[in-house]
């Protein structure tokens, strides 16, 4: 039986302040989000499942909202 690798995750891009904001908040917090966001960096779709198209479409939004802010802050 083959052990199955965690991936390496993957480098966090801050935007505006939103380290700032997070590392304000309590301690137990931010351990919180730590633990989401490596669970969602290395949680594994599973074969045949595909992702639901309403969350596609948050995705996509978010990642446009979040390339223009990016966008904004390089001029």
């Amino acid at each position: 039986m083959s052990k199955e690798s965690t991936p390496e995750p993957q480098p966090l891009v801050w935007l505006a302040s939103a380290k700032n904001d997070l590392m304000a908040l309590p301690a137990e917090v931010i351990n919180t989000f730590g633990y989401a966001l490596h669970l969602a960096q290395t949680k594994k779709a599973k074969s045949g499942i595909a992702m639901p198209k309403q969350d596609m479409d948050l995705i996509r939004a978010r990642l446009k909202a979040a390339e223009q802010i990016a966008k904004e802050l390089s001029k």
